[in-house]
């Protein structure tokens, strides 16, 4: 029995695809890489610059592991959406603006303009500095509405994620997580809530204090100061009472890196109504 060489076998195969079959070689030139070696084949197929091939197949994979990059995203923004809702704006702020912000008094411009500084940052080539904003004051005064307009800034005109949520309802997910028939586990419940670019967290002081609520909120205000997401707290309460309420570990995070605490003394606008 005569055996067969595998690679005459496979030259024989080849032999019967003109694209496969060399017909000769020459010197090519390349604009941008220069001389390189040509190939021609029997169906007149020509090969191009190895370079320039090379440069193609990596272009081609950036832009696929981009437009996977991309979806997996939108799978985590789906996630986050299905875990905690839209941005949770009340719908009394969602008409509000900073355009319609009401400004009478010397106080309340230099507040609106920490604010605008604030908002600024998004729109920076390297994204958010992740500094946090604290607003601090009697209700009426506004906070709501500033903070608001902000998170609507971020989502229509440059394209981010904000959610507006509370101290208790972070606290709520975080303990149903734990729950039987959960939906959820606390890991996805701390990770939707440090994804978000932009986290409003309302009625900070009202908590019970109990150390699961502390260890829930630290652990979502850590998760965004990881991932360098900033967070505007709202409250009633002034520095010490804040500090108090906080913590020395989340107070000291969101002081850190040029965060600002805003203090709106002024007269309630519903007073003034």
């Amino acid at each position: 029995m005569v055996k067969t060489n595998e690679w005459t076998t496979v030259s024989g195969i080849l032999a019967n695809f003109p694209q496969f079959v060399e017909t000769g070689k020459n010197t090519a030139l390349c604009s941008i890489h220069g001389e390189y070696t040509q190939t021609t084949y029997q169906n007149g197929r020509t090969t191009n610059c190895p370079a320039c091939e090379r440069a193609r197949k990596e272009q081609r994979i950036t832009e696929e592991n981009k437009k996977l990059e991309e979806a997996e995203k939108e799978r985590k923004s789906r996630r986050i959406d299905e875990l905690l809702g839209n941005s949770g704006i009340p719908k009394r702020f969602q008409g509000k603006t900073l355009k319609n912000y009401q400004l009478s008094s010397p106080e309340q411009i230099e507040v609106f303009n920490g604010v605008v500084a604030f908002l600024k940052e998004f729109k920076e080539p390297q994204g958010h500095s992740g500094r946090c904003m604290t607003m601090l004051g009697n209700t009426g005064t506004g906070k709501s509405h500033l903070a608001c307009a902000v998170a609507l800034c971020v989502i229509k005109y440059y394209g981010g994620t904000a959610r507006f949520s509370s101290v208790s309802e972070i606290n709520r997910l975080v303990r149903e997580s734990k729950s039987y028939n959960t939906k959820y586990s606390e890991t996805e419940v701390i990770e939707a809530f440090g994804n978000y670019d932009l986290l409003i967290v309302d009625e900070v002081g009202i908590q019970s204090g109990t150390d699961a609520e502390s260890r829930a909120l630290f652990d979502v205000i850590n998760a965004r100061y990881q991932n360098m997401n900033p967070t505007i707290f709202i409250s009633n309460l002034n520095k010490d009472q804040l500090k108090a309420a906080l913590g020395e570990r989340i107070y000291d995070r969101i002081k850190e890196g040029g965060g600002v605490i805003l203090g709106f003394d002024w007269d309630s606008y519903r007073g003034k109504q």
